[in-house]
């Protein structure tokens, strides 16, 4: 059933098909991280996802099945079906998995590898049946993928994450309804219609079951979950919200009356502190913070303004309320979060709406940073702990630009000269690394060891480090030396709140901690300690912003991902090797041939290297995108939507361009690579110079940026498709399995090579594989042309030696 039998109703059906069945995969994709970021730990999560998303390229194998073993009249039948399938398999398994958290992570993975599976199957059944029209149905794919991520994030915040699976199930039915209609089959026809109301129906039910809430599976080390099982703190969830940034829960607990906590995705837990406006009050917990960490910078530092970043429920902004700061600027990520502290006013006093001097800003903090032109007295963070998966789309492991050397410098250029960088973290491993980013950076400037000591101060409790909110230890940098007299000032509030001077550059202080007092004395190096330590003591830069990653080399979980991958594609590749032994053709007559057929390695190494080069590449840009663009779950959606939509546009258009000509597809890949390598030099200093514009503008020049490389992106794959219809063998299924296999290899692997050697590398190593397609892309054609060559002279002496007999 090539195109031009197709009448232009059924071949508009046929896109229309495709457009639905993207949306819906990527949309699905989409929500499965954020449903499992809840349920599991982060790299479970990825497990989950990265494993499930095999199958969308798996789903090759089915297409190549069903399409060689039945008549190309039956397709539009075979499609509706197989669409039924997906759309009922992906709302009644997430919602089963919802629903029983605590199943195995081995049966999660098998029952979310289904729904992709026959995903993968129906878009690859499209290309292979209708390969004469390879372009258009990949600019209906990629397009659909594009709506499919604005959709999704607009529906997390409008309903959440199950809510968008049941949503976009009943929305993908409708393409199976018009492939029935297509199939002219009443069976076929009767089934899609009654898919649609039975699934309508069921939408109704599970909304008013309340099965759309999700709770962390109880192994996890969730804190949500230990918190709510603890029968002596007697906790309840009081309010539950959804946005693109995952689930807020608000809990109250009959042993914590004067607090309730803020829980994202079941972790990273922020106080709400009861607060009636008395810092001295006897009913609230309030006067408490008068001892912790948090407080103790206001009591040397100079309080015309202060800088919280993160401030989550607000207690860094009371205790800067309580130390007297006149101005206190809150910048939250989150606006769940910021909204739940002002529905709740009344509880919390009012802290983010009641007072002038508090402005709260909905931003990613370094992002808002960037563009201010303000100098701070202070600027505090809270280092969170998040048992969340870092990256909404579930595109990067990075956990944010917070902690890096280049937000450092950032830090220290937005102090006044007695100005003050304040962190609270939560152990001695993230006090040494803050040490080694300070050490990186001021050292950059040309300071010794002593110098940097000299601007160094930290306070805690070294025997209860991490285990009580008082006792979390308190890195404090400051933009010039600490003088002698504020050094001891540091040093005696620290006794007088009861907490330990871990360290201060005070000479007759009392300092405890060794390793910061060996750096002081200079019997040790910061690179000795670097290397030598017993976790990844290196400090992040932007390229390579792995605060968290407190592993020496790749952490296990990546590992086993990143060897399954390797060996699942190596199972897709062999399996086609042995598939292309023996062919079986069916002809429009119904009969069945055995046909020669030979295994192409270079087609092979295009779609692989397709697969891996737009993956490599695609990660690596929406990291690069998140800092400019500050909110990242909108960064990351405009990222993706301007990639796929540009290359929707690049795909449509690829066959004008190409004009039968395969080597234009090389030149293409050549001109990718050329320009990814541009846009690594490039990008910093766009960004910089457009940094201070308004969010619509760089929201636009981000489009503008990724669109002329997501254009020429879309042109190879389809393009290389369609010169499958030429050969004896139809290999479209099996090229999309491939692609797809070498594409979730590439997504693991970008994150592997980011922990060692950075993001620019994946750019580059995106660019090289492009390149290499160009590169062995041309001596395959010079090949072919010095054989046909021969061939030709060889036929000529053979008819020459035929004429002279």
């Amino acid at each position: 059933m090539e195109y031009q039998k197709l009448s232009r109703l059924k071949f508009t059906v046929l896109l229309f098909g495709v457009f639905a069945t993207s949306f819906g995969v990527l949309a699905f994709e989409i929500s499965l991280t954020r449903i499992f970021s809840i349920m599991l730990d982060y790299h479970y999560t990825f497990l989950v996802v990265s494993l499930a998303m095999f199958g969308l390229g798996i789903g090759g194998f089915i297409a190549q099945y069903f399409s060689s073993k039945t008549l190309l009249s039956n397709s539009f039948s075979r499609l509706a079906v197989m669409t039924v399938l997906f759309s009922l398999s992906t709302s009644i398994l997430t919602l089963i998995v919802v629903s029983f958290p605590n199943l195995s992570t081995g049966l999660q993975v098998f029952m979310m590898f289904i729904p992709f599976l026959i995903g993968g199957a129906v878009l690859a059944t499209a290309y292979k049946v209708f390969v004469s029209r390879s372009n258009v149905l990949h600019f209906a794919d990629l397009v659909g993928a594009a709506v499919g991520v604005l959709a999704v994030v607009f529906l997390f915040t409008w309903a959440g994450a199950v809510a968008a699976v049941l949503l976009v199930s009943v929305a993908t039915l409708f393409s199976s309804l018009f492939f029935a209609l297509a199939s002219r089959k009443k069976t076929v026809i009767l089934v899609a219609f009654l898919a649609i109301i039975g699934m309508t129906l069921f939408v109704q039910y599970s909304s008013s079951s309340n099965l759309w809430n999700v709770q962390p599976a109880s192994d996890q080390g969730k804190e949500l979950t230990s918190y709510l099982s603890n029968p002596s703190i007697g906790a309840k969830i009081v309010d539950s919200r959804w946005s693109a940034f995952g689930q807020v829960d608000l809990v109250e607990s009959v042993a914590e009356p004067h607090n309730k906590v803020i829980f994202v995705d079941g972790g990273a837990g922020t106080a709400l502190y009861h607060f009636n406006g008395d810092f001295n009050s006897s009913d609230s917990k309030v006067p408490e913070l008068r001892y912790s960490t948090q407080y103790l910078p206001y009591t040397f530092v100079n309080k015309s303004n202060a800088l919280v970043i993160g401030p989550g429920g607000g207690l860094d902004v009371l205790t800067a309320l309580m130390g007297g700061v006149n101005h206190i600027y809150a910048v939250e990520v989150n606006p769940s979060i910021v909204e739940i502290v002002r529905d709740y006013s009344n509880y919390a006093g009012g802290i983010y709406s009641n007072y002038s001097n508090v402005h709260v800003i909905i931003d990613e903090g370094r992002s808002y940073l960037k563009r201010s032109n303000q100098t701070y007295d202070i600027i505090m963070l809270d280092i969170p702990v998040s048992k969340t998966a870092q990256g909404t789309f579930g595109y990067a492991l990075a956990e944010n630009y917070l902690f890096t050397t280049d937000s450092f410098t950032d830090y220290l250029n937005h102090l006044s000269d007695d100005g003050f960088l304040t962190i609270v973290a939560h152990n001695q491993e993230e006090i040494y690394k803050l040490t080694s980013i300070a050490f990186k950076v001021l050292g950059a400037q040309g300071l010794g060891t002593y110098e940097i000591m000299q601007r160094m101060a930290v306070v805690g409790n070294i025997d209860t480090m991490g285990h009580s909110h008082s006792a979390l230890p308190i890195f404090i940098l400051k933009k010039t030396p600490i003088a002698n007299t504020q050094a001891a000032l540091i040093d005696a509030k620290a006794s007088e709140m009861g907490l330990e001077s871990l360290y201060t550059p005070f000479p007759g202080g009392t300092s405890v901690d060794p390793v910061l007092k060996a750096l002081y004395d200079n019997t040790v190096s910061i690179d000795d300690l670097v290397s030598q330590a017993s976790f990844n003591m290196k400090a992040p830069t932007d390229d390579n912003p792995f605060f968290y990653k407190s592993d020496i080399g790749v952490p296990s979980t990546l590992s086993s991902l990143l060897f399954g991958a390797i060996g699942l594609s190596a199972m897709v590749s062999i399996f086609y090797v042995l598939a292309r032994r023996r062919q079986e053709a069916l002809f429009m007559n119904g009969t069945r041939t055995l046909v020669k057929s030979k295994f192409s390695s270079f087609k092979w190494y295009c779609f692989a290297s397709l697969g891996v080069g737009f993956m490599l590449i695609e990660v690596a840009l929406i990291q690069k995108f998140i800092l400019f663009l500050g909110a990242p779950t909108f960064a990351i959606a405009t990222s993706l939507f301007s990639l796929l939509i540009a290359g929707g546009v690049g795909s449509f258009l690829s066959r004008k361009w190409s004009n039968g000509k395969q080597n234009n597809v090389f030149k293409v890949s050549l001109i990718i690579g050329a320009m990814v390598v541009v846009y690594i030099f490039a990008l910093p200093s766009v960004f910089n110079a457009t940094l201070s514009y308004s969010t619509p503008v760089r929201f636009l020049i981000s489009f503008l940026l990724i669109s002329p490389l997501g254009f020429l992106m879309g042109i190879p794959f389809p393009t290389l498709l369609g010169y499958i219809k030429k050969e004896s063998e139809n290999d479209a299924a099996w090229m999309w399995c491939i692609n797809g296999g070498f594409s979730v290899l590439a997504g693991i692997l970008a994150i592997v090579v980011a922990m060692y050697y950075g993001f620019n590398a994946v750019l580059l190593m995106g660019a090289l594989t492009y390149l290499g397609l160009f590169l062995f892309g041309r001596i395959y054609e010079n090949n072919h042309k010095i054989g046909s060559v021969r061939q030709l002279y060889h036929r000529k002496r053979q008819l020459k030696h035929w004429k002279a007999r």
